[in-house]
């Protein structure tokens, strides 16, 4: 079901191989006659820039996985678990 990962809570995407539409471009080009490619019908920057269903585009696999396991170490290992202190290397000012 297409529709399953924009209820989800954080949506990582490889550019070029990650797709998110309803129908492909083979139905778009049956229905309408117009020409689309994947990447331009529901691509990582479709969804990153556009429609605002993803969180995260990526070059690779690899790079998706790293920011995930990122994502992951900041979140609490359960809803009554203290939320993880991370130190800051940033300037806040």
């Amino acid at each position: 079901d297409v529709y399953s990962p924009a209820m989800t809570d954080f949506i990582f995407m490889v550019r070029g191989t990650s797709y998110m539409f309803v129908t492909g471009p083979d139905v778009v080009k049956t229905v309408t006659n117009e020409t689309v490619t994947a990447e331009s019908l529901g691509g990582a920057l479709v969804h990153t820039t556009k429609s605002s269903i993803a969180d995260g585009a990526y070059d690779n696999d690899v790079e998706a996985l790293l920011q995930m396991r990122r994502l992951v170490d900041l979140l609490p290992a359960s809803n009554t678990a203290e939320i993880p202190e991370i130190e800051c290397y940033q300037s806040v000012a």
